[in-house]
């Protein structure tokens, strides 16, 4: 089953729609339409640049980071109206820990579609990663806020708030579980890894699940 925010990220660069025919496509296919809508961007005879956000996106998937990022941040000089383009740096960046880029993507795909609650969910947790707390848990708030029913928002909210000493952050946490049981489970949040969260937020959840269990046994 694929993970929530991995779909909600194929949804948001277009990879994923009823029978879409560009998941059957070949690295070497996604290339060869890149360049094609290249040239075509370049002669202004076209203005899209989605064959491109899919070839980076393809390429990440295959933890060839740096050759994406060349890809989607030529995409986004061919197009700076893309948020797609935005979007997928904005997730990559956390992959190759360069968190100020990670922020700068981020804000720059919200600044283009202010309700993008996978940009909102990414940019908070680049925050988190510079030690930027309470900007991570403003930005984590309004993620849960576009996506209440999607429990990763969640626990990044619930992370933050720990290390920011703002909110509830159990409460938070506690969220998460409601809305998907396995939460209560440590070994389950490995998991979160494939959902752009670091091994040091992964470790730091394990920590705040550590202690709402305690907190409930001393009950």
């Amino acid at each position: 089953m694929l993970d929530k925010m991995f779909l909600l990220c194929l949804i948001c660069l277009g990879l994923l729609s009823a029978q879409n025919p560009v998941l059957a496509q070949t690295l070497a296919e996604r290339e060869r339409n890149c360049a094609i809508q290249t040239r075509s961007v370049e002669a202004r005879r076209n203005t899209h640049v989605n064959a491109c956000i899919n070839y980076g996106w393809t390429l990440h998937i295959q933890g060839r980071d740096r050759e994406a990022i060349r890809v989607l941040r030529q995409a986004a000089r061919l197009d700076p109206t893309s948020e797609k383009a935005y979007n997928a740096l904005g997730v990559i960046y956390l992959f190759t820990s360069e968190y100020p880029r990670a922020v700068q993507a981020n804000q720059a795909a919200i600044k283009l579609k202010p309700d993008n609650e996978v940009a909102y969910y990414n940019l908070g947790l680049a925050q988190w990663e510079l030690g930027e707390f309470a900007q991570a848990v403003a930005s984590e708030e309004q993620a849960t806020r576009l996506d209440s029913g999607n429990p990763h928002p969640w626990v990044a909210l619930a992370i933050a708030r720990a290390r920011a000493g703002s909110g509830d952050a159990q409460a938070a946490y506690r969220q998460a579980i409601r809305l998907d049981s396995r939460y209560r489970n440590p070994a389950y949040l490995n998991g979160l890894r494939a959902s752009d969260f670091s091994e040091r937020q992964i470790k730091a959840a394990q920590k705040l699940l550590g202690q709402l269990r305690r907190v409930s046994a001393d009950r």
